[in-house]
């Protein structure tokens, strides 16, 4: 019986040697360090045509035991911009999954911010559908995402209301993915549709009807006149010269644009038709900071 309690006590005693022995080899092999990523400057310069491949250019990742991890770095993150720049995060994970991160900044040498641009005038008649109609004229496009036309959010003036006549406040605004904002405050006309010397007025024809332009340098409004449109027809200078000889010169051009300051302004192209009526037509200017 002794014998047998004393077996006993050996094979416990060899047992727990054993399991401490285990314990201490897994404490010891164990993989608590994680994968060092390092990368060959603060700030990496791409264009917005290069892939992702560029914003890998010159990242790297070592772990203490597994090696060179570089070919599995990905990015995980990027921040919206700030001062013209924006945050990568790269994450790679080691094989017993021990993360490595590493932050730094990109700057794009051709980014440009998103434009929202204007082919029909912002002139609407009481009767039409406006929020329909202003869609047909209106486009967007960003040099990361592309068109953005159908994310153009139409922000109203409080004062406004669709079946009164006059001129309202309108903030057009679109976003890219990277948080970049474009903005542009303009203004509405709605007209009646059926008042006889409404129909009978001959409006300037642009080519576009907001034109973005830097600090101190001007653009040429008479450059932007194509044509002349009454009651809906459109008059073109290239197709219609002898129907339309002479109403170029009599377009007068009341530009309010301050080229030295940034701001959304107004350019009043009006001409006088032979029915003694008053056509203005409204050009928006925005003035950026280089």
């Amino acid at each position: 019986m002794r014998r047998l309690q004393m077996m006993i006590c050996l094979v416990f005693t060899v047992s727990f040697a054993l399991f401490i022995g285990y314990q201490v080899k897994e404490k010891m092999m164990a993989d608590d360090t994680p994968p060092v990523i390092t990368c060959e400057e603060d700030t990496v310069s791409v264009s917005v045509k290069d892939g992702e491949a560029a914003l890998l250019k010159g990242v790297t990742a070592k772990d203490d035991k597994d090696g060179d991890l570089t070919e599995y770095i990905r990015i995980s993150a990027m921040t919206h911009f700030i001062n013209s720049r924006r945050n990568v995060t790269y994450v790679v994970f080691d094989e017993a999954n021990n993360i490595g991160t590493l932050e730094r900044s990109v700057e794009y040498t051709d980014y440009v911010s998103p434009k929202i641009y204007m082919k029909k005038p912002f002139r609407f008649t009481a009767s039409e559908e406006i929020e329909q109609a202003i869609r047909e004229g209106l486009s967007a496009e960003d040099c990361l995402d592309g068109d953005l036309s159908s994310q153009i959010r139409t922000i109203w003036d409080d004062s406004y209301y669709s079946s009164l006549t006059g001129d309202y406040p309108v903030t057009l605004q679109v976003s890219n993915s990277a948080g970049d904002v474009c903005q542009v405050e303009i203004e509405m006309t709605v007209t009646e549709a059926n008042d006889r010397e409404e129909n009978g007025k001959e409006y300037p024809l642009l080519s576009d009807y907001i034109v973005y332009t830097n600090v101190n340098q001007m653009i040429d409004p008479e450059f932007l006149i194509i044509g002349i449109e009454k009651n809906g027809t459109e008059y073109l200078y290239e197709e219609d010269e002898e129907f339309l000889a002479g109403t170029r010169e009599a377009i007068r051009i009341d530009s309010k644009v301050d080229y030295a300051n940034p701001g959304v302004y107004t350019v009043e192209y009006s001409y006088t038709g032979e029915n003694a009526s008053t056509a203005v037509t409204k050009l928006f200017v925005v003035v950026e900071e280089e």
